[in-house]
Protein backbone atom coordinates (compact mmCIF):
# COMPACT_ATOMS: atom_id res chain seq x y z
CA UNK A 1 0.00 0.00 0.00
CA UNK A 2 1.18 3.45 -1.20
CA UNK A 3 -0.63 6.43 -0.11
CA UNK A 4 -0.63 9.96 -1.85
CA UNK A 5 -0.95 11.62 1.02
CA UNK A 6 2.29 13.40 2.46
CA UNK A 7 1.78 13.36 5.94
CA UNK A 8 3.65 10.89 7.81
CA UNK A 9 3.05 9.71 11.62
CA UNK A 10 4.90 7.18 13.31
CA UNK A 11 3.92 8.25 17.05
CA UNK A 12 -0.14 8.00 17.70
CA UNK A 13 -1.88 6.09 20.02
CA UNK A 14 -4.97 4.28 18.93
CA UNK A 15 -6.62 4.02 22.39
CA UNK A 16 -5.78 8.12 22.36
CA UNK A 17 -7.51 8.21 19.24
CA UNK A 18 -11.47 8.02 20.20
CA UNK A 19 -13.17 10.93 19.24
CA UNK A 20 -15.82 12.69 21.79
CA UNK A 21 -18.14 11.44 19.20
CA UNK A 22 -17.37 8.07 19.82
CA UNK A 23 -17.02 7.85 23.32
CA UNK A 24 -20.79 8.88 23.12
CA UNK A 25 -21.51 6.20 21.14
CA UNK A 26 -19.66 3.28 22.91
CA UNK A 27 -20.53 4.62 26.52
CA UNK A 28 -24.77 4.66 24.98
CA UNK A 29 -23.88 1.34 24.14
CA UNK A 30 -22.58 -0.24 26.66
CA UNK A 31 -24.62 1.48 29.67
CA UNK A 32 -22.65 4.31 30.88
CA UNK A 33 -24.36 7.08 29.14
CA UNK A 34 -23.44 9.23 32.14
CA UNK A 35 -19.58 8.22 31.62
CA UNK A 36 -19.28 11.47 28.62
CA UNK A 37 -20.34 13.92 31.62
CA UNK A 38 -16.92 13.56 33.39
CA UNK A 39 -14.66 13.75 30.45
CA UNK A 40 -16.18 16.34 27.68
CA UNK A 41 -16.83 20.29 27.89
CA UNK A 42 -19.98 20.99 28.09
CA UNK A 43 -20.97 20.72 24.29
CA UNK A 44 -19.50 17.55 24.15
CA UNK A 45 -16.79 18.40 21.72
CA UNK A 46 -13.59 18.03 23.52
CA UNK A 47 -12.21 16.13 26.48
CA UNK A 48 -11.12 18.36 29.59
CA UNK A 49 -8.96 17.24 32.37
CA UNK A 50 -6.18 19.39 34.74
CA UNK A 51 -2.82 18.02 34.43
CA UNK A 52 -0.85 14.99 34.20
CA UNK A 53 -2.92 12.88 37.22
CA UNK A 54 -6.29 13.79 35.51
CA UNK A 55 -5.25 13.16 32.15
CA UNK A 56 -3.97 9.34 33.31
CA UNK A 57 -7.55 9.43 35.01
CA UNK A 58 -9.38 10.33 31.78
CA UNK A 59 -6.98 8.12 29.70
CA UNK A 60 -8.39 5.36 31.77
CA UNK A 61 -11.94 6.22 31.33
CA UNK A 62 -11.92 6.33 27.57
CA UNK A 63 -10.45 3.42 27.50
CA UNK A 64 -12.15 1.17 29.36
CA UNK A 65 -15.19 1.46 27.14
CA UNK A 66 -13.45 -0.18 24.05
CA UNK A 67 -14.29 -3.20 25.18
CA UNK A 68 -15.06 -5.36 22.09
CA UNK A 69 -13.65 -5.93 18.61
CA UNK A 70 -15.99 -4.15 17.37
CA UNK A 71 -15.39 -1.24 18.95
CA UNK A 72 -11.85 -1.37 18.20
CA UNK A 73 -12.57 -1.21 14.72
CA UNK A 74 -14.81 1.97 14.92
CA UNK A 75 -12.25 3.68 16.33
CA UNK A 76 -9.63 2.62 14.04
CA UNK A 77 -12.22 3.57 11.11
CA UNK A 78 -12.39 7.13 12.56
CA UNK A 79 -8.73 7.28 12.94
CA UNK A 80 -8.16 6.63 9.41
CA UNK A 81 -10.67 9.39 8.10
CA UNK A 82 -9.50 12.19 10.83
CA UNK A 83 -5.94 11.09 9.38
CA UNK A 84 -6.77 11.51 5.51
CA UNK A 85 -8.44 15.06 6.79
CA UNK A 86 -5.31 15.96 8.72
CA UNK A 87 -3.26 15.36 5.53
CA UNK A 88 -1.39 12.34 6.87
CA UNK A 89 -0.79 9.37 4.41
CA UNK A 90 1.00 6.52 6.36
CA UNK A 91 0.77 6.00 10.34
CA UNK A 92 2.44 3.40 12.37
CA UNK A 93 -0.46 3.01 15.53
CA UNK A 94 0.42 1.92 18.63
CA UNK A 95 -2.02 0.29 20.60
CA UNK A 96 -1.49 -1.66 24.17
CA UNK A 97 -1.32 -5.31 24.28
CA UNK A 98 -0.09 -4.88 27.69
CA UNK A 99 -3.63 -3.17 28.88
CA UNK A 100 -5.59 -5.51 26.66
CA UNK A 101 -4.03 -8.68 28.51
CA UNK A 102 -4.49 -7.26 31.52
CA UNK A 103 -8.42 -6.72 30.89
CA UNK A 104 -8.52 -10.18 29.84
CA UNK A 105 -8.96 -9.07 25.91
CA UNK A 106 -7.98 -11.38 22.77
CA UNK A 107 -5.00 -9.56 21.29
CA UNK A 108 -5.62 -11.72 18.59
CA UNK A 109 -9.38 -10.85 18.01
CA UNK A 110 -8.62 -7.32 17.99
CA UNK A 111 -5.78 -7.45 15.68
CA UNK A 112 -7.60 -9.29 13.02
CA UNK A 113 -10.24 -6.69 12.71
CA UNK A 114 -7.94 -3.54 13.02
CA UNK A 115 -6.28 -5.14 9.75
CA UNK A 116 -10.05 -5.32 8.39
CA UNK A 117 -10.29 -1.80 8.93
CA UNK A 118 -6.67 -0.45 7.63
CA UNK A 119 -7.64 -2.61 4.16
CA UNK A 120 -11.01 -0.61 4.67
CA UNK A 121 -9.11 3.15 5.61
CA UNK A 122 -7.03 2.50 2.10
CA UNK A 123 -9.36 2.03 -0.10
CA UNK A 124 -11.52 4.63 1.03
CA UNK A 125 -9.20 6.99 2.08
CA UNK A 126 -6.12 6.27 0.89
CA UNK A 127 -4.59 6.13 4.21
CA UNK A 128 -1.98 3.34 5.23
CA UNK A 129 -2.22 2.21 8.55
CA UNK A 130 0.76 0.04 10.24
CA UNK A 131 0.13 -1.64 13.88
CA UNK A 132 3.09 -1.48 16.53
CA UNK A 133 1.71 -3.17 19.57
CA UNK A 134 3.56 -2.59 22.88
CA UNK A 135 3.86 -3.31 26.93
CA UNK A 136 3.49 -1.40 29.55
CA UNK A 137 7.26 -1.33 31.53
CA UNK A 138 6.07 -1.20 35.08
CA UNK A 139 4.46 -4.42 34.83
CA UNK A 140 7.56 -6.00 34.29
CA UNK A 141 9.18 -8.51 31.86
CA UNK A 142 6.83 -11.28 32.30
CA UNK A 143 4.05 -9.70 31.06
CA UNK A 144 5.61 -7.55 28.52
CA UNK A 145 6.91 -11.15 27.11
CA UNK A 146 3.03 -12.18 27.06
CA UNK A 147 2.35 -8.64 25.01
CA UNK A 148 5.16 -9.59 22.67
CA UNK A 149 4.15 -13.25 22.08
CA UNK A 150 0.71 -12.13 21.05
CA UNK A 151 2.23 -9.39 18.79
CA UNK A 152 4.93 -12.07 16.92
CA UNK A 153 2.13 -14.29 16.91
CA UNK A 154 -0.13 -11.73 14.38
CA UNK A 155 2.86 -10.67 12.80
CA UNK A 156 3.45 -8.73 9.86
CA UNK A 157 0.38 -10.75 7.51
CA UNK A 158 -1.79 -8.72 10.30
CA UNK A 159 -0.32 -5.48 9.68
CA UNK A 160 2.08 -5.67 12.81
CA UNK A 161 5.28 -3.77 11.86
CA UNK A 162 6.96 -3.28 15.43
CA UNK A 163 7.20 -3.34 19.52
CA UNK A 164 7.32 -0.93 21.62
CA UNK A 165 7.08 -0.19 25.36
CA UNK A 166 5.65 2.56 27.59
CA UNK A 167 4.60 3.41 30.62
CA UNK A 168 6.32 4.77 33.64
CA UNK A 169 10.39 5.29 33.07
CA UNK A 170 11.18 5.49 36.66
CA UNK A 171 9.26 2.23 37.73
CA UNK A 172 10.85 -0.07 34.28
CA UNK A 173 13.73 0.69 33.28
CA UNK A 174 14.82 -0.31 29.55
CA UNK A 175 17.92 -2.39 30.25
CA UNK A 176 15.58 -4.61 32.16
CA UNK A 177 13.95 -5.32 28.85
CA UNK A 178 16.95 -6.08 26.68
CA UNK A 179 16.48 -9.63 26.73
CA UNK A 180 13.04 -9.16 25.17
CA UNK A 181 13.86 -7.07 22.70
CA UNK A 182 16.90 -8.79 20.98
CA UNK A 183 13.89 -11.20 20.15
CA UNK A 184 11.74 -8.67 18.95
CA UNK A 185 14.87 -7.45 16.43
CA UNK A 186 15.41 -10.97 15.58
CA UNK A 187 11.41 -11.75 15.02
CA UNK A 188 12.06 -8.60 12.04
CA UNK A 189 10.11 -5.83 13.75
CA UNK A 190 11.23 -2.56 14.69
CA UNK A 191 11.42 -1.11 17.73
CA UNK A 192 10.27 2.00 19.24
CA UNK A 193 10.82 3.03 22.70
CA UNK A 194 9.31 6.08 24.71
CA UNK A 195 12.09 7.58 26.96
CA UNK A 196 13.78 10.95 28.05
CA UNK A 197 9.48 12.04 28.19
CA UNK A 198 9.54 13.07 31.76
CA UNK A 199 11.67 16.06 33.55
CA UNK A 200 10.82 14.99 36.85
CA UNK A 201 13.37 11.45 36.69
CA UNK A 202 16.08 14.17 36.90
CA UNK A 203 18.52 15.08 34.07
CA UNK A 204 20.72 12.49 34.44
CA UNK A 205 18.02 9.38 35.03
CA UNK A 206 16.09 10.45 32.21
CA UNK A 207 18.89 10.79 29.30
CA UNK A 208 20.13 7.34 30.61
CA UNK A 209 16.91 6.09 29.74
CA UNK A 210 17.29 6.90 26.74
CA UNK A 211 20.52 5.60 26.63
CA UNK A 212 19.51 2.15 27.92
CA UNK A 213 16.87 2.18 25.01
CA UNK A 214 19.57 2.51 22.34
CA UNK A 215 22.19 0.80 24.03
CA UNK A 216 20.51 -1.89 25.95
CA UNK A 217 17.37 -2.33 23.69
CA UNK A 218 18.55 -1.63 19.92
CA UNK A 219 15.93 1.09 19.62
CA UNK A 220 15.36 2.42 16.33
CA UNK A 221 13.17 5.31 17.13
CA UNK A 222 13.09 7.00 21.15
CA UNK A 223 9.33 8.02 21.48
CA UNK A 224 9.60 12.16 22.93
CA UNK A 225 13.37 12.13 23.93
CA UNK A 226 13.62 15.91 24.84
CA UNK A 227 15.93 14.85 27.85
CA UNK A 228 18.46 13.80 25.22
CA UNK A 229 18.86 18.01 24.31
CA UNK A 230 20.36 18.43 27.71
CA UNK A 231 23.39 15.56 27.36
CA UNK A 232 25.64 16.32 24.48
CA UNK A 233 26.47 12.48 25.14
CA UNK A 234 23.35 11.50 24.59
CA UNK A 235 22.70 13.54 21.07
CA UNK A 236 25.83 12.08 19.69
CA UNK A 237 24.62 8.71 20.55
CA UNK A 238 21.26 9.43 18.70
CA UNK A 239 23.35 10.58 15.66
CA UNK A 240 26.08 8.23 15.86
CA UNK A 241 23.09 5.61 15.62
CA UNK A 242 20.64 7.02 13.01
CA UNK A 243 17.88 7.04 15.55
CA UNK A 244 15.09 8.95 14.72
CA UNK A 245 12.97 10.62 17.74
CA UNK A 246 9.13 11.04 17.73
CA UNK A 247 8.62 14.31 18.69
CA UNK A 248 5.05 15.22 20.61
CA UNK A 249 5.51 18.98 21.83
CA UNK A 250 1.66 19.49 22.10
CA UNK A 251 1.79 16.43 24.08
CA UNK A 252 4.91 17.27 25.94
CA UNK A 253 2.73 20.39 27.30
CA UNK A 254 -0.40 19.14 27.80
CA UNK A 255 1.02 16.26 30.05
CA UNK A 256 3.13 19.23 32.10
CA UNK A 257 6.78 17.82 30.84
CA UNK A 258 7.09 20.83 29.27
CA UNK A 259 5.98 24.40 30.95
CA UNK A 260 5.48 26.12 27.77
CA UNK A 261 5.82 25.13 23.66
CA UNK A 262 8.77 27.57 23.36
CA UNK A 263 10.68 25.12 25.76
CA UNK A 264 10.74 22.47 23.47
CA UNK A 265 14.41 21.19 22.13
CA UNK A 266 13.21 21.14 18.42
CA UNK A 267 16.18 23.19 17.24
CA UNK A 268 18.51 21.20 19.53
CA UNK A 269 17.56 17.97 17.40
CA UNK A 270 17.69 19.55 14.21
CA UNK A 271 20.62 21.47 14.49
CA UNK A 272 22.48 18.03 15.49
CA UNK A 273 21.48 16.36 12.44
CA UNK A 274 19.15 14.08 14.53
CA UNK A 275 16.28 12.54 12.15
CA UNK A 276 13.15 13.44 13.95
CA UNK A 277 9.25 14.54 13.23
CA UNK A 278 6.43 15.87 14.81
CA UNK A 279 3.69 13.53 15.83
CA UNK A 280 0.49 14.60 18.34
CA UNK A 281 0.56 11.38 20.54
CA UNK A 282 -3.07 11.38 21.81
CA UNK A 283 -4.53 12.83 19.66
CA UNK A 284 -8.60 12.99 20.18
CA UNK A 285 -7.88 13.34 24.13
CA UNK A 286 -5.32 16.43 24.01
CA UNK A 287 -7.43 17.65 20.90
CA UNK A 288 -4.40 18.08 18.38
CA UNK A 289 -3.36 17.23 14.94
CA UNK A 290 -0.51 17.00 12.70
CA UNK A 291 -1.18 20.19 10.93
CA UNK A 292 -1.83 22.02 14.24
CA UNK A 293 1.19 20.38 15.23
CA UNK A 294 2.94 22.16 12.07
CA UNK A 295 1.50 25.58 12.83
CA UNK A 296 2.39 25.53 16.35
CA UNK A 297 5.98 25.09 15.22
CA UNK A 298 6.47 27.55 13.04
CA UNK A 299 4.71 30.05 15.13
CA UNK A 300 7.09 29.30 18.32
CA UNK A 301 9.72 26.84 17.51
CA UNK A 302 11.01 28.62 14.22
CA UNK A 303 10.43 25.33 12.21
CA UNK A 304 10.84 26.60 8.70
CA UNK A 305 9.06 24.99 5.73
CA UNK A 306 12.32 23.39 4.18
CA UNK A 307 12.61 21.75 8.07
CA UNK A 308 9.40 20.46 7.99
CA UNK A 309 10.00 18.64 4.79
CA UNK A 310 12.99 17.48 5.83
CA UNK A 311 11.33 16.06 9.18
CA UNK A 312 8.74 14.02 6.82
CA UNK A 313 11.41 12.52 4.56
CA UNK A 314 13.15 11.10 7.79
CA UNK A 315 9.88 9.65 8.94
CA UNK A 316 9.46 8.15 5.66
CA UNK A 317 12.80 6.44 6.12
CA UNK A 318 12.06 5.44 9.59
CA UNK A 319 9.19 3.67 9.35
CA UNK A 320 9.07 0.10 9.80
CA UNK A 321 7.35 -1.47 6.56
CA UNK A 322 10.34 -1.46 4.32
CA UNK A 323 7.79 -1.42 1.20
CA UNK A 324 6.11 2.14 2.36
CA UNK A 325 9.85 3.67 2.43
CA UNK A 326 11.02 6.49 0.20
Amino acid sequence: MTSHLPGVELHTHLEGSVTPERLIALAEKHGQPALPGSCLNDDGTAYVFDGFMEFLELFHRVTLLVKTPADFHAVALDLGQTLRDDGVGYAEVSLSYGVMLKRGLDPQAIQQVLQEAAHQVFETHGVTLRWLPDAVRQWGLDHAWRAFEEAARAGRQMGVVGFGLGGDEANGPARDFAPLFADVRAEGLGVSIHAGEVPAMGAAAAGDSIRQAVEDCGAQRIGHGIAAAADPLIMALLKARNVFVELCPGSNVCTGALDQLSDHPLQEFLAAGIPCGLNPDDRSLFGLSMQEELRQAREHLELTNEQAEMMNNWGRQAVFDAASRG
